[in-house]
Order: structure tokens, then sequence, then C-alpha cells
């Protein structure tokens, strides 16, 4: 077997040992990280790329035509590269799930198909002659489309390196592994996105790597050489943040997200509800109510009960019951305060609680101190 033989023989073992690897991720992160929000973004984009890499593999058993027709077929995918990270991390940004595609993005996904048509309707040889001699229509579609995937893949990754290099990103840590976690996806997704450029100028431009002694068989097992080490790296990365605990406060918001998915509230009008709650509980102290519950707190400031509901779940990750109680404790503290000659079950029940045991615990959950222990430190 000679080199070159040999070469593409070694080419193809790198590729196939990618399409284990995006196998092997695309399960990690369904199923070790079901919790995250994000995960639809990353395995869209990681089963693109395994549809690739496999089409890549028809050039074996089927005709030379045919497999070119379902590689041009394919192409049109790579527009989504910088979409659907960026989509992936605003996702975990906001730990909220998104849709795959926005309307953008099938637009753009829409006029990649149109401009690989031509591709699939020429005759095959036609489609294989060197730019400058291939009909107008060819040419010109090809230059478009990869001019478009440079100039719109080019923008989502620029611009989230530069928000990383700056730190502009780190509000994302609802724990620290979460954000180490994201950085790493984006440096491994760069390699592939750069290697996806060099593909595709490459195809336009004829890049003479002769004259520096390069053979594009070497340049095609660098290529598949760079595929293979950064989704082992990335399932490395993801094997060991899967095998890390993380935070329960950061799986119950991702929870919270999933189960208000398809509400009608929107951002704004939630801060609107929560304004209201802090204004009431303010000027009218509705907390000391012990009877008071959600559809009575609703009906005081005139929102439906399920968008209260999904207000103080959302944005303050805490039940109703949870917040009356904060409300209470912090007026229990004042008295505390300002009036020491009250007994223990006298500022419990002048606080909203009917019990003075039901009092102290919930006290100690928010405060870490009893109410006792609190009088005594606030009297030093």
């Amino acid at each position: 077997m000679n080199i070159d033989n040999w070469s593409k023989v070694f080419t193809l073992a790198l590729d196939f040992s990618s399409v284990i690897l995006l196998v092997m991720l695309i399960s990690l992160v369904n199923l070790g990280l079901k919790w995250l929000p994000a995960r639809n973004k990353i395995s869209l984009f990681l089963s693109l790329f395994l549809i690739v890499k496999l089409i890549s593999f028809t050039f074996l058993f089927l005709d030379i035509e045919t497999a070119f027709k379902l590689y041009a077929c394919s192409l049109p995918i790579i527009l989504l590269v910088g979409p659907l990270m960026t989509g992936f991390t605003q996702s975990s940004l906001l730990m909220q799930k998104k849709t795959l595609l926005d309307i953008k993005d099938s637009i753009l996904l829409i006029s990649g198909y149109v401009l690989i048509s031509p591709f699939l309707i020429y005759p095959y040889p036609a489609t294989q002659l060197p730019i400058h001699e291939q009909p107008n229509l060819l040419a010109i579609s090809l230059y478009t489309f990869v001019f478009l995937f440079v100039t719109t893949s080019s923008y989502h990754f620029i611009s989230m390196i530069i928000k990383f290099k700056k730190g502009a990103l780190y509000s994302v840590g609802y724990n620290e592994q979460s954000y180490f976690w994201l950085k790493g996806v984006w440096c491994t997704m760069t390699f592939i996105w750069l290697s996806l450029i060099h593909n595709m100028i490459s195809g336009i431009i004829d890049i003479p790597w002769e004259v520096i002694h390069i053979s594009w068989e070497t340049i095609d097992i660098f290529t598949s050489f760079i595929d293979i080490s950064v989704l082992f790296s990335l399932t490395i990365l993801t094997v060991m943040y899967c095998k890390k605990p993380i935070d329960t406060p950061a799986i119950e918001i991702c929870e919270i997200s999933e189960k208000y998915e398809k509400s009608a509230l929107s951002k704004a009008q939630a801060l609107a509800i929560l304004k209201s709650i802090d204004m009431i509980m303010q000027t009218q102290k509705c907390f000391l109510d012990n009877s008071l519950n959600i559809e009575k707190l609703a009906k005081k400031i005139n929102t439906p009960s399920q968008y209260l509901s999904q207000t103080i779940n959302q944005y303050r990750t805490m039940n109703f019951y949870e917040l009356i109680a904060k409300y209470r404790i912090e007026y229990a503290k004042e008295i505390l305060l300002n009036e020491p000659e009250k007994t223990i079950l006298e500022v419990a029940m002048g606080a909203g609680f009917n019990a003075k045991s039901t009092f102290n615990q919930t006290f100690k959950k928010i405060t870490g101190l009893t109410p006792s222990q609190y009088k005594k430190e606030t009297k030093i």
C-alpha cells in the first residue's frame, strides 16, 4: 500500500473515531445533563456535525454523483454553527430552555439551501470544474454561500470570544464548574469553526500548499486530527462536569424554567408583579394576615394567581409561602431590635405566625440564628 492510500486509511480511521466520540458526547449531554436547559442547542449542534461526518462516509459505498449530492444537501447545516452556539450560551446564561431555531435561523438555513440548489441541478461534471471554469450560476452561488457562512459565523464566534476575554459572561456562574464547562465548550467549538472556515475558503481559493511542500492528504489528516482532538477534549470535559455534583438551586431553577416554558407571562409583566408585591407588603403589610394565601394576594394586586405563582417561582426562586415567610421574618427582626421587651411568642404572633415553634424554625432557616440568639446578638 502506497503512502497516499495509507493517508486515506488513516484519515478514515480518524473520522470514524470522531463519529464514535460524537455519539458519546450526545449521549453524555442528554443523559448526564438532563437538568440543563441549553442541552437542546448543543445536542442539535453535535447531531448536525454527526450527520455531516456520516455523509462523508457515503463516498465509500455510493456512486460519486449520489454521494456528492448528499454532501451538498448537508452543507447548509453549517450555517447554523454560529446561531446555535450563541443560543446555547444565552440559554445557559438565562437558565431557560429556548426554541431550537428562531425565524432568523430558519431564514439563514433556507438561504443556504437556495444557494446550494444549483449544485443539485447541474450535471455532476460541471460542479467539479475549477471555480473559474464553472457556469456563472454555480460560481456565484458558491462564492455567496462561503461569504454568508464566514460573515455570519464570524459575527457569532468573534463577538462571544471577545465577551469571554473581557469576562463579560462570568455572570453565568450559577456555579463555577458550569462557567468553566461553558468556556471549555466554546474553546473546543472555536477550533471546529476555524476548521470549517479553512475548508470553505479552500473550496473557492486555490491555496498553493505545494509551495511549502504540504500535500492535500496531509491537510486532510491534520483537519481530521483537529476534529478528533477537539471532540476528545470536549468529551473528557463533559465527563468531568457530569461527575461533579450540581448545586440543588441550579437544578431547581432549570426545572422551574421548563415548567413555565409555554407560559404567556413576559419578563416585563413579571417584574411589574414583583414591584406590586413589594409595594403592597410595605404599605399594607399583608403578610401579617396569618390566613393570607396566593388567591387573596393575587386579588389584592389584581393579577391572575397562576401568574403570581409563576413570578415568585421563576424570578424569586421560591414558593409563595417562602416569600411570605421572608417578609414576616424581616418584620420580626425589626420588632426584636426595636421592642426588646416583647417575648418571642408575642413577636411570632405579631409577625403573622400561628405558632412559636413554626416561627423559631423559619427564623433559624432564614437567618441562621434562633430568635433568642438574634435578640442577644443585637443587644451587644
